[in-house]
């Protein structure tokens, strides 16, 4: 629920304060650039720079897609990616980020913090590297943001915690724009880990640096320039603190301490939070029609807060239920079990991703290192004799070949790790969060009296949602192993048979994954796709080898049409972590038989 905070922190940090649309330069100016742009003959860096501001204006009114249209015509210029040590590709990401496209602007964040690196790199004095610098911090603190919202906690606090270093040494005065938010990152993470002490620490770091800023703004400006948001959020989040404490009292205290601030911001999704807040601790104490009402409340500010926090929707349903307003109680519960299904739906998609993201950048990292030694390589032989070289580039160039295959290997069991761990916790957080509470509300229903229909529809909520946690990691893989978890899966199919051969025993947890989820992807794809009558699975594995077939007697397909499809490359992908072999057999109208083995 705490997620969607963290996209208006995202044009604080490029633009603050974010322009409100009365307050902004005016469509007049719009217009007056639009006509430079179109009437005269400009050079590139010109070209450039008006291409920016009016991408910046549109994200500032927020029309984004407008916006990435000037914005990518800006980076497409030669200069563009450059750009003030790439600011139009952090905007760019920014709009990108308010509608959750998080993989797109994970994309161009990265890009931002290589342009950053690179002019610090290359700068030749201390005042040509510290826009790099800056800029640097800056990409580092939104790609946190970024790993946080998709949920993937161990990247957001390693990069949060690169900014906050990089904070402490700079020395840069336009470091107090983004402490606040930096330290917010850190206290978030701790805070869903359950490391309270952390946590508040990080939460009253933050309180500290917004009520600083603050009080600088005044005295400079006579205005503190939207820094009462990051008050409003320092102290919703030690408000948390306190309620996974169960501390009411402070919980409340810092809680009504947070609206206050959010009101003076005049930002209605700061408000809507504030309010939620709220919410959640009187629901957690028993006072379910004030959580009903503050729930409400948060709505009426901005009616959209439902989609970004489905936790009002479950708050209301139980104010609704408790007052005997069955059809009240039943609409929002349906509500909530849409918006969380659509959530999960979506937090697993970008968590993947991200981790797809993540390979392919420190693929393009290496081959930028290999870049940089190479060329120093070349300097350091110039004096030599060309077969001297020759001799030296030959031997260099193996050992990076093989360097390379070690890394890329490397990085391939890296995501597979992640991946293990994500379905992990996300089977774990749908089976006993949502699960639970589902099962609570259906025994309360029960004990009410309340009609079939609605015990239906919650027997329904709560049978999709085992089916998905056992479609991420199915509990019988992580205990029994892959024999016992496959032998489940292809029972749940009347026309998918299984056999196994050969000494039933546990094998490294990894490989196990990637052999039940390959085994996954192909009889998943054989249902939906092949119409196939029977599917076979087999699964043989003796002391130094595993092996899965899965064959079917569906429509089959052209190999060399379906080559670069994601998922035979994501099918290639785990199996080549191992070292494994792959062999695909099929035609249209023959079926498909697949083959993998694997090296234990």
């Amino acid at each position: 629920m705490r997620h969607y905070i963290f996209l208006f922190l995202f044009l604080l940090l490029c633009c603050l304060p974010a322009a409100r649309e009365e307050d902004h330069p005016g469509y007049s100016h719009r217009d007056s650039l639009i006509n430079l742009l179109n009437k005269q003959e400009l050079a590139t860096s010109e070209e450039v720079e008006i291409l920016f501001q009016l991408g910046l204006f549109y994200n500032n009114i927020g029309s984004y897609d407008a916006a990435r249209f000037y914005l990518e015509k800006a980076i497409d210029l030669p200069e563009g990616r450059e750009f003030e040590c790439g600011r139009i590709l952090v905007n760019l990401a920014n709009s990108y980020i308010f509608q959750g496209q998080y993989a797109q602007a994970l994309k161009y964040y990265l890009e931002a913090l290589a342009v950053g690196e690179e002019v610090v790199a290359t700068g030749k004095s201390e005042i040509e590297r510290r826009p790099g610098q800056w800029n640097v911090i800056r990409a580092m603190a939104n790609i946190s943001e970024t790993y946080y919202l998709i949920g993937n906690q161990s990247r957001a606090l390693y990069y949060a915690q690169q900014a906050d270093k990089a904070l402490e040494v700079t020395g840069n005065p336009e470091d107090r724009y983004i402490r606040p938010q930096v330290l917010y990152v850190i206290g978030s993470v701790y805070l869903d880990r359950g490391a309270l002490d952390e946590a508040e620490a990080y939460m009253s770091k933050a309180c500290l640096f917004a009520d600083q800023l603050c009080r600088l703004y005044i005295e400079l400006r006579g205005d503190p320039a939207g820094m009462h948001i990051y008050r409003a959020y320092g102290r919703e989040g030690l408000a948390r603190v306190y309620l996974a404490r169960k501390d009411y009292a402070r919980a409340l205290d810092y809680a009504d301490q947070g609206l206050v601030a959010a009101r003076e911001s005049n930002d209605p999704m700061v408000q809507a939070k504030a309010w939620s807040a709220l919410s959640d601790i009187y629901r957690e104490q028993g006072a379910y029609d004030a959580s009903g009402r503050a729930a409400l409340s948060a709505l009426e500010i901005n009616p959209d807060h439902i989609s970004l926090d489905p936790g009002m929707a479950f708050n209301i349903a139980i104010s609704n239920l408790f007052a005997g307003n069955k059809e009240k109680a039943y609409e929002f519960l349906r509500i909530y079990s849409s918006r969380m299904k659509e959530y999960t739906d979506k937090h697993f998609r970008e968590t993947m991703s991200s981790m797809e993201i993540q390979f392919e950048t420190e693929k393009k990292e290496m081959r930028i290192f290999n870049l940089e030694r190479r060329q120093w390589y070349y300097l350091g032989l110039a004096s030599s004799g060309i077969l001297l070289a020759l001799a030296a580039w030959t031997v260099y160039r193996l050992q990076m070949r093989r360097e390379r295959t070690r890394k890329q290997l490397l990085a391939a069991h890296a995501v597979l790790e992640g991946e293990r761990k994500e379905r992990e916790r996300f089977a774990r957080d749908l089976h006993d969060g949502l699960g639970g509470m589902l099962s609570a509300l259906k025994i309360e229903l029960v004990n009410a009296g309340h009609s079939q229909n609605i015990r239906d529809h919650l027997d329904d909520c709560i049978g999709e949602l085992r089916r998905i946690a056992i479609g991420v990691m199915p509990l019988s893989l992580h205990r029994f192993g892959m024999k016992a978890a496959l032998e489940d899966y292809c029972h749940s199919f009347p026309h998918v048979c299984f056999r196994f051969f050969g000494e039933d025993r546990r094998i490294d947890e990894k490989m196990e994954l990637v052999v039940y989820y390959c085994a996954y992807e192909l009889v998943n794809n054989s249902v939906r796709h092949s119409g196939a009558t029977v599917i076979h699975v087999q699964l043989i594995q003796d002391d130094d080898h595993v092996s899965l077939t899965v064959q079917d007697d569906g429509c089959g397909f052209d190999r060399e049409s379906f080559a670069q499809g994601a998922g035979l490359k994501n099918l290639n992908d785990r199996v080549m972590a191992f070292n494994g072999k792959l062999d695909i057999a099929s035609s249209p109208d023959n079926g498909t038989e697949t083959v993998i083995e694997l090296k234990i």
